[in-house]
């Protein structure tokens, strides 16, 4: 039986936004609506008035949408408008690992994968390369994996200030694509300290699965 495909809807309603994630399998589709009116998230500081309901929310369908194991070693942070699922760990806090939510406007599995790998210092690779990389497993399907090692320079993205470039970190990053959507998966820190919690991010991706009804 070949594998089924996943499929992730945000739509409008009335008065709010929802979101819906339908993970369809075997002809038995499990489908979940929660609607934008919530109780804040984990951690996630006291929304400001004067924003719109996506200012306030961060952008942050993913933690509507999802459920997930949170390690014991790490530490959830609040959510901000591009890390949606947001961590540290180490004895200094210096690791970090986030998941964010992608529009299709967000680039591809290749634009992304090739901005992770030029902050390393590390050279573009192909779609053919790209293609060629290994797995790991997300929503129970293989999503390609990236593993990098190099000076790490923060923040070198679209529309952000560079921060000071630190040499000796190592990046692991997962890009699982459903139609309309990327959800990103980037761990950083320093290489050995990103050695020790390989297993962590392993079991945090694996983790990954639709919500269920009622509080998480």
């Amino acid at each position: 039986m070949s594998t089924p495909p996943v499929r992730f809807f945000l739509f409008p309603v009335a008065a709010a936004s929802a979101a819906v994630l339908c993970l369809t399998g075997c002809g038995k589709p499990d489908r979940i609506e929660v609607t934008a009116t919530r109780a804040p998230f984990t951690a996630e500081k006291q929304a400001l008035p004067g924003l719109s309901s996506r200012q306030r929310f961060a952008a942050n369908d993913a933690q509507t949408m999802l459920r997930w194991e949170k390690p014991e070693s790490w530490r959830m942070l609040p959510a901000t408008e591009f890390r949606h699922v947001n961590f540290d760990f180490g004895p200094n806090r210096e690791g970090e690992c986030y998941l964010t939510l992608l529009s299709s406007q967000g680039g591809g599995v290749v634009e992304n994968f090739n901005r992770w790998r030029k902050q390393m210092g590390a050279e573009a690779l192909t779609p053919e390369q790209i293609a060629a990389l290994p797995v790991k497993n997300v929503f129970a399907r293989p999503a390609p994996f990236m593993d990098v090692s190099g000076t790490f320079t923060p923040g070198a993205g679209p529309m952000m200030t560079p921060g000071a470039p630190l040499a000796g970190y190592r990046m692991l990053g997962v890009i699982f694509e459903a139609p309309g959507f990327l959800f990103t998966i980037k761990m950083t820190g320093p290489a050995a300290l990103v050695e020790a919690e390989v297993k962590n991010f392993d079991t945090f991706c694996a983790s990954l699965n639709a919500a269920m009804p009622g509080p998480r």
